[in-house]
């Protein structure tokens, strides 16, 4: 008999777009919705429309995924806490994938390949969430940090920007900012948000290399400490 193909459910709550997503095999299933207030209304509704979808049973998932952040408090923590009671319901592996991360796998094939992504989400109070990436196989996750997840005004994330390609609300901000300093512009992807099929995939590199985590260990990565919504 053929393999059963693997099957993840993600949510991502991070930001103002609410998604949730089935991977089957290799078979994406999603919903999503741009409604900052509407999260914990939209995403149970969400993750039974898209099972019923794709005609997986909740017992028959292999791993529930959730986007740990940075990005909302309120947000991450819905989405967190949807998970961890579904994979301490279902007794499932439960996986964090950074909304930073998740960003990156977001831009397309080409410049993956040649570039390291800059992912940066606005943070409000003039400031934005980002790291830098390099898609990397042997990495977790397939993908590699240059620069781990930090808060930080848009001044700062000039001085890396050379050599990258640019993905997030942060740069829908403060492109303007962030290239003030290069002769040359940056390609970068306008209307970006973390997305849940993106945290599926990454999720399926995650249990192939190994990784299983616990509901117990759920912990979000706001990276600032102070609540801003």
């Amino acid at each position: 008999m053929p393999d059963k193909p693997i099957r993840i459910l993600a949510v991502d709550t991070a930001t103002e777009s609410c998604s949730a997503a089935c991977l089957v095999g290799d078979e994406i299933y999603q919903r999503s919705a741009l409604d900052p207030q509407g999260h914990s209304r939209l995403l149970l509704g969400m993750i039974e429309e898209m099972l019923k979808e794709a005609r997986v049973l909740r017992d028959d998932l292999d791993a529930i995924v959730y986007d740990c952040g940075p990005g909302s408090f309120t947000g991450i923590r819905i989405g967190a806490g949807v998970a961890q009671g579904l994979a301490m319901g279902l007794n499932k592996p439960l996986l964090a994938v950074s909304s930073l991360m998740t960003l990156a796998e977001a831009v397309d094939e080409q410049a993956k390949s040649k570039d390291r992504i800059l992912a940066a989400i606005d943070a409000r109070m003039e400031q934005v969430y980002w790291g830098c990436l390099e898609q990397d196989d042997d990495a977790l996750g397939g993908w590699r940090w240059h620069e781990h997840p930090r808060v930080s005004d848009p001044d700062t994330v000039r001085e890396f920007v050379t050599g990258c390609t640019g993905i997030g609300s942060g740069w829908d901000r403060y492109a303007a900012v962030f290239q003030s300093s290069e002769k040359e512009e940056i390609e970068w992807r306008r209307g970006a948000f973390p997305d849940a099929a993106d945290g599926a995939r990454i999720a399926r590199r995650l249990l192939r290399q190994g990784v299983k985590g616990e509901w117990h260990e759920a912990m979000p990565a706001y990276v600032r400490n102070d609540v801003t919504d």
